[in-house]
């Protein structure tokens, strides 16, 4: 075998730890939502760019109470405004993890799939010479079949 990106274990236990651990983070944050695509194009965006305009309008909103309506909830956007920054840094820390475990799997996928070829072709080699080998060869070769296209002929009137 040519490749081995990745060579490790995790126990069940270790991995069971884990899915544990994932579900005790969502219960600390049950007001968790999940935006369709269309959701999203109509929200608002403000980016790190509008950072310090939102800080700025906290400190409106501290030092000049008196020019807002009773409409409007002050209490919340400075919930709102607290809340993003509590969350902005574990959101930087589960996108780390999560690249890193997509591009492990990705590695792992990879691996396991040269390490099937590679298998596929001792298949190959040996169905011959190797009783009941030729049944698993005839398994394997399906994924490799190419599905042709089949063309209608064209009716001339």
């Amino acid at each position: 075998m040519e490749q081995n990106l990745i060579s490790a274990e995790i126990s069940a236990a270790d991995a069971l730890a884990v899915e544990q651990l994932l579900t005790q983070v969502k219960e600390k944050l049950p007001f968790l939502i999940t935006l369709s695509p269309e959701q999203r194009q109509y929200l608002t965006k403000s980016g790190n760019t509008y950072k310090p305009f939102i800080d700025k309008a906290l400190e409106v909103i501290n030092q000049y109470p008196q020019i807002f309506l009773e409409l409007f909830d002050k209490e919340e956007f400075k919930r709102d405004a607290d809340l993003v920054k509590t969350l902005e840094p574990i959101l930087l820390k589960m996108k780390s993890l999560t690249d890193a475990l997509e591009d492990t799997v990705t590695a792992l996928k990879s691996d396991s799939m040269v390490a099937a070829l590679e298998v596929y072709s001792n298949v190959q080699g040996n169905k011959a010479k190797v009783p009941g080998l030729n049944i698993v060869y005839d398994e394997m070769k399906v994924f490799f079949a190419k599905k042709r296209q089949t063309v209608k002929p064209e009716v001339k009137q």
